[in-house]
């Protein structure tokens, strides 16, 4: 691990060993309750210790969806008779997201031992049967495409992200624009990889097939990355244990949260041309992602009517 995080500080001399906890971890822009009025009541030092909160669980995001997903999807096709030059991308597509997911665990060991000593998750807490499902799913993907389409939409939604941490570099903290750095260097492969992939499995996909996907990555998309709840509820009861005076407005900031499901243009923000428009392209390719408007209210169907 400790070779994960040198990938991404070899080329960074200025990083400093010790983690600079009076900077902010990310982007505020990048985090939910951001959006909410609860969050201009808090402190200076309060928003900055929400923000770093926030990032650990970021990088959990990142961990979570490249072990559970990416590990088992890509290594599905592995399997298969693929052209010699995209297996040869996706083995390296796979090396890649292991160095990443060393280097984010690592990065949340460094900065809070106490927290990630023993486990690589402690936002994101998975039911047992959920999280056998998911294997299950995401084992057999040529059944359930829609995991590429998910893949690609978050694997392009990186480079955004990545690119406002490299942005706001001088304000945050070394150790988290070094990863960032070393992240989105390598997620552009990532993403042409995802297309090529799409381009090999989706039309060889029935009609009604791709409809009940599109149908699926709709259900994903607005149960785990639409309406902030669960995860983001969990960082900012942390926030609130170790803030203490906050406890009354305890309530106040999770009904916040929960509202911004409703809120047209923070879900438009989600997923939106500036942020995700390779997907966007290749879903006005095809005729029946033009329903999934409901889940991505920032989608607009070129030359077609919605449904």
């Amino acid at each position: 691990m400790n070779d994960a995080i040198s990938i991404a500080t070899t080329k960074s001399p200025d990083v400093p060993e010790k983690i600079d906890f009076t900077r902010r971890f990310m982007p505020e822009e990048l985090t939910n309750f951001f959006f909410t009025p609860a969050y201009a009541t808090l402190t200076e030092f309060q928003r900055l210790r929400y923000n770093q909160l926030n990032a650990l669980y970021f990088n959990e995001q990142t961990m979570f969806f490249e072990k559970t997903l990416a590990r088992n999807v890509l290594g599905h096709f592995l399997a298969q008779p693929l052209p010699g030059e995209l297996k040869a991308g996706l083995q390296q597509f796979l090396s890649e997201e292991e160095q990443h997911t060393a280097m984010f665990q690592h990065l949340n060991q460094k900065c809070a031992p106490e927290i990630y000593g023993k486990q690589d998750f402690y936002f994101i807490q998975v039911p047992p049967i959920a999280a056998k499902m998911l294997d299950w799913l995401s084992k057999r993907p040529h059944l359930f495409p829609f995991l590429l389409w998910l893949m690609h939409l978050q694997e392009e939604r990186a480079l955004f992200f990545g690119r406002a941490f490299l942005n706001s570099a001088e304000s945050l903290e070394p150790h988290f624009v070094a990863v960032q750095r070393k992240h989105l260097a390598d997620e552009t492969g990532h993403v042409r990889w995802d297309e090529e992939l799409l381009d090999w499995v989706w039309p060889k996909t029935g009609p009604l097939f791709r409809r009940f996907n599109v149908q699926m990555l709709a259900w994903m998309v607005n149960e785990y990355f639409s309406t902030p709840k669960r995860t983001a509820l969990r960082v900012v009861a942390d926030l609130v244990r170790e803030f203490p005076a906050l406890q009354p407005q305890y309530p106040e900031f999770c009904r916040q949260l929960r509202e911004l499901g409703n809120d047209p243009a923070y879900r438009r923000s989600l997923y939106c041309p500036e942020n995700v428009p390779m997907t966007f392209k290749r879903f006005d390719a095809w005729p029946e992602f033009h329903s999934i408007v409901r889940a991505m209210p920032g989608y607009v169907p070129q030359n077609a009517q919605t449904t």
